[in-house]
Order: structure tokens, then sequence, then C-alpha cells
């Protein structure tokens, strides 16, 4: 979101400048910052032109980074041509042409010796189970002529297609299966540590949820850790864009200036923790029926347990000794009109009472 940052340290949401930042045009931009984390660099072009049906940036483009000399800041048409080249760091390009440089080589380059070797033994694991994982027909037959038993050795090769083979009163046909060795054990470990190498470094733990079973707790702590992983990484993005993108933005007149760019302050949870969350809070606190139903798409009425809870306070100041509580403090209201402890009308009976007098 963009917002203005007021006298309390408080992000104050401006709606309508929030909108001109979202669209597919500004995923490009985030997807070009995330990028950069996994590349080293990206070099965002971002054109000035408004999309007269949305009102929003018509073109963002990210260049080819082969086609990007990031520590020399120039852009060439050729692969390992220095001409034609354009300089990105001049006026003429300096506003449009956006060189997010990490700094180093990128996630990628760490990750790309263990991921060829997954590719070259997973390609191992091919031709071995090509060759050991297939199992062997055996055709057993009491003639000793060399025809016979290339006539038998045929008809089990066309049976795969027919589904149907004829032998004779004695011959005999069976399957003889591989067992598990520890040749096919090394290519699973391999590919197994491989993937939670590149785990380490891109989630920053091994994820066990999916693939193998785990713990309740494990869980948990992996999701902690991908959360904090997550948060560095919207960080990253927040600098890049109030530092980069967002100045450029202002020159170009598409939005107003003294905004930044703010991810909401909201915790990630899944549904169930959700439901807890707002379980606790509407006991503690009075939950408007708007929050609730932009959260869960649920339109929802007044706030039953913050009548009870008025309806409890007056009951224990101004109870009777004859209400014997059969009725719940809702069904109560909703019937007689009044929280329980309270005489309807009861100003006017003493309003007569005193003109009696």
């Amino acid at each position: 979101m963009l917002a203005r940052q007021n006298e309390r340290g408080k992000y104050i949401k401006d709606v309508e400048e929030t909108k001109k930042i979202q669209g597919s045009q500004f995923t490009k931009i985030i997807k070009g910052i995330v990028e950069a984390k996994w590349y080293g660099y990206t070099l965002l072009e971002i054109m000035p032109d408004i999309n007269p049906l949305t009102g929003k940036l018509a073109e963002v483009n990210i260049i080819e980074r082969r086609n990007v000399l990031a520590s020399q800041l120039r852009v060439v048409q050729r692969q390992g041509q220095w001409n034609p080249g354009w300089d990105i760091a001049s006026s003429q390009y300096s506003k449009n042409y956006i060189l997010i440089d990490n700094g180093d080589l990128g996630l990628f380059s760490a990750t790309t010796p263990t991921i060829l070797a997954k590719k070259f033994t997973l390609a191992n694991y091919v031709n071995f189970s090509h060759t050991y994982g297939q199992p062997i027909i055996h055709g057993k037959t009491e003639s000793e002529s060399i025809q016979d038993r290339q006539r038998l050795a045929q008809n089990i090769a066309n049976a795969a297609q027919n589904k149907i083979i004829v032998t004779g009163l004695n011959d005999d046909i069976d399957i003889k299966t591989f067992t598990m060795s520890n040749s096919e054990h090394i290519y699973t470990s391999l590919i197994n540590f491989a993937n939670t190498e590149v785990s380490n470094l891109i989630v920053g733990s091994e994820s066990m949820a999916g693939a193998t079973q785990s713990y309740v707790g494990s869980t948990n702590a992996h999701q902690d850790i991908f959360r904090e992983r997550i948060e560095m990484y919207r960080g990253f993005i927040e600098n890049v864009m109030n530092e980069e993108i967002v100045p450029r933005l202002v020159s170009m007149g598409y939005i107003k200036p003294g905004l930044e760019f703010k991810y909401a302050n909201r915790v990630e949870m899944s549904n169930k923790d959700k439901i807890s969350l707002y379980s606790f809070i509407t006991d503690k606190y009075e939950v408007s029926a708007d929050e609730i139903e932009k959260e869960f798409g649920i339109v929802v009425g007044k706030q039953f347990n913050a009548i009870s809870e008025m309806a409890s306070n007056s009951g224990s100041i101004n109870g009777s000794s004859n209400d014997r509580r059969i009725m719940s403090d809702e069904e109560y209201y909703k019937r007689y009109g009044h929280r329980r402890g309270e005489r309807k009308n009861s100003s006017n009976v003493e309003n007569f009472l005193m003109e009696g007098e």
C-alpha cells in the first residue's frame, strides 16, 4: 500500500493512490525486485504511458539479463559486443530504466552446482532403472531345439501386445523381479540431499510438511522460519520501492509526493489460526461487522457477546433474586426488550407516584 506517516509514526493508507499501484504491471515490478535476489540483478523499464481504460501504467518490462552489463551500467543489443549499446546511467535513460543490483551473484549461483549434480544424478538414475529396474521374463521348455526356444521367446514378446500366449504342456513362464539394492539408495539419497540444500538456500529450512510425515511442532518451526524469510523479502522490496521506484513515479506525475510503499502490518496465518484469534478477540473487544466481512467474506449482524456482557453487568447491579436464569442473556433481551435486572418503564412509574404525593 501507499501511505503517509503521521506525527505518531503510524502509517495512514491512501486508498486512491494505492489503487494506482495494483495491477499486472506492478506485479512485474515486484517480480523483478524479488528476482534480483535470485539472479543478482534486474533491469526494469518503466514507460510513462498511461492505459486510458484502467488509468494505470501501460507498460513495464524486465530487460533480458544476458543483454545487461550490470557492473558497467550498460545494455547491449548483442551479447559479447559492446556496440551498439546504451548507457542507462545517462540522464536520457535514468528516469525510465532502474537497475536493481543485489551486489552479488545471487542465490541461483550458489544453487547451480547442486542443481547440476541433481540433473546428472537423475539422468543416471533413469539409465539405471531402464537397465536393472525392469523385470525379466523367464521361459522354460523341455525342447532342446533352438527353433522351439526362439519361438517361445517370440511368443512371450508378442504376449505384451496381444495379451495371449499358448505354450506346451511342460513349458513354464515366470517373472524375475529385482530386489532393492544399495545402488538404488545412492541415487535417491543424492537427489534428496540436493533438494534439501536448495530448500535451505531459498526458503531457509527443509520443509517436511509435504513430502514426508512430520510432527506438528517441527512443521510449525518450519513455518516460522519461512515467515521470517518472507518478512526479509518484504523489507527488501519496501526499500527498493521507496528508494528507486516511487521517486521515479513521482517525477512522472503518476503518484503524489510524500507517500511511502509499505506492506500491511498483519500476521500471515492459516484459517484455523484466524478463527482462533477472532474468537479470542471478540470475547475481549467488540469487532466491527465490516472487519469480519473483509476477512472471511461473511456478512454478520450485531455482536452477541457484547450485548451479553452489558446485560450481565447491568444484571449484577440491578439483578432480581427471583430470576432463576433459565434463559440466556440474549434470549432474555430479545423477549422482554430490556436487559436482565432492569424494569421496563420504571421511570414512568416513579413519576406517577411522585405526582400522587
